[in-house]
């Protein structure tokens, strides 16, 4: 259970770290950079604690996965992005769904 809290961790870490950056360029402050200063080495640990349980390969399928939704949603969501993407746009985001659902839901048992 600690691992999958890892996992979103990492997920939620770099979601913030990419939206915090992003309002940084677009409104650039001290403590929006200290905010992306101290985000970021926090994100790449959890990466790597993550990745020293499932592996490499899992871990940055899973990850990077959710580390790309994450943003997306914000951008959605918070931003009010939603006419400025295509459906073809659409089409690959429900891709990265369907892909974290298959790594979540189909693991090799044998592994550890």
């Amino acid at each position: 259970m600690f691992v999958w809290s890892m996992v979103l961790l990492c997920a939620l870490l770099s979601t913030a770290g990419d939206t915090t950056s992003t309002y940084f360029w677009e409104q650039p402050s001290t403590a929006l950079f200290v905010a992306v200063v101290l985000l970021s080495p926090c994100a790449f640990f959890s990466f790597g604690y993550v990745g020293s349980k499932f592996g490499l390969s899992i871990a940055s399928s899973l990850t990077n996965s959710l580390i790309v939704l994450g943003p997306i949603l914000v951008g959605l969501l918070l931003r009010d992005e939603w006419k400025k993407v295509s459906a073809p746009q659409y089409a690959g985001m429900l891709c990265i769904v369907v892909g974290i659902i298959l790594i979540v839901l189909f693991k090799d048992e044998t592994s550890n």
